[in-house]
């Protein structure tokens, strides 16, 4: 009881800190070892959790229950729909051993400049997203997208280019 007390404090307390930075964390949202750069708005029921770390680049928008694990990397002007995740990591899948004993496969996660990603996608680990892209609801991005384009499905891929 007492540690779940201690960290609803330090949370508290850093919440404060980036709130006078520009950084507003709204309610029943947690975070950890992640880095603003400017300003950004995490709506309720996030979670952030840099492994290392998650860097934010300025005028971010996160909306409503998204997951975000892993090293990521996000650029400016970046808007991220509902729901949304970013996985930085998987299992191993040898066959020798079982899968929750495997080590986690590890690769950053990094997204461009004004990108737009839309409800309920999910980015999965090594994943690039170039500047100005724009990703469709319901989204799993496996792959790198390219600047400027438009990609949506499972596996996504791109659709068209943004003119």
């Amino acid at each position: 009881m007492l540690k779940k007390i201690g960290f609803s404090i330090v949370l508290a307390y850093r919440k404060a800190i980036l709130k006078r930075k520009g950084v507003s964390i709204k309610h029943h949202a947690v975070f950890s070892r992640v880095q603003f750069e400017g300003k950004a708005t995490i709506e309720p029921y996030c979670r952030l959790f840099g492994d290392p770390v998650i860097k934010i680049g300025s005028n971010f928008y996160l909306n409503v229950g998204c997951h975000l694990l892993g090293e990521i990397y996000i650029g400016k002007d970046v808007i991220i729909g509902p729901k949304t995740v970013f996985w930085g990591r998987d299992h191993g899948l040898a066959r020798n051993e079982l899968i929750r004993k495997q080590p986690h496969n590890k690769e950053p996660i990094t997204i461009g400049n004004d990108v737009w990603i839309g409800a309920n996608v999910t980015i999965l680990k090594g994943v690039n997203i170039g500047t100005g892209a724009v990703i469709g609801a319901g989204s799993v991005v496996t792959r790198d997208i390219p600047e400027y384009s438009v990609a949506a499905g499972n596996p996504a891929k791109v659709i068209k280019k943004r003119e």
